[in-house]
């Protein structure tokens, strides 16, 4: 299927997206999931209030190709919003975040995240609010694209300073005490 005719199905509550031509359905987030996407939409949204607000999407399909529509959990466009929306994502947000979730790490860590590199996402980030490896659960991976490709930063701490948002840092704080680890 290309994204053309993915893109003129009709709206469902079902998740679907288009991975080089081929739909694949997942479950929708769950209770748990939202809440840390909602955590990040929040300080985003603070942040950008005075500066007339940021143009931001959770769960909102992007066209990146012709045969690749994906849903990220968070999309931001470091503008203002239009007074009408567009009526689709088609050119690359600025900063992509993606909730991880075990079904679906490899997949946001490998294939989207070179897609996103490739279509020109500025910075991705992929926060796994259940990692073993970390003593809080939680671990923030993110990459900002420097000469057309992905290079990894750190966080400082429970700082993680945005490239693609000047002057905005998430507080990750709230989201390792979400973690519950």
């Amino acid at each position: 299927m290309n994204a053309d005719d993915f893109l003129s199905l009709p709206e469902t509550e079902a998740r679907f997206e288009l991975v080089n031509g081929v739909v694949l359905m997942s479950p929708s987030p769950r209770p748990r999931h939202w809440r840390f996407v909602q955590e990040i939409l929040i300080q985003i949204q603070t942040f950008a209030r005075p500066l007339g607000g940021f143009d931001t999407y959770a769960e909102v399909d992007v066209r990146l190709d012709d045969s690749t529509v994906y849903q990220p959990d968070l999309a931001v466009y470091a503008r203002t919003p239009a007074i009408k929306p567009p009526e689709r994502l088609t050119s690359p947000p600025d900063l992509v975040v993606e909730i991880l979730s075990p079904g679906s790490k490899a997949f946001d860590l490998a294939t989207k995240r070179d897609t996103y590199e490739r279509f020109g996402v500025k910075e991705y980030w992929a926060i796994d609010p259940q990692d073993g490896s970390e003593p809080s659960g939680l671990r923030v991976r993110s990459w900002r694209l420097d000469l057309a490709r992905y290079v990894e930063t750190a966080a400082d701490g429970d700082r993680l300073a945005s490239t693609s948002l000047p002057g905005f840092v998430l507080d990750l704080a709230p989201l390792r005490a979400m973690s519950g680890v």
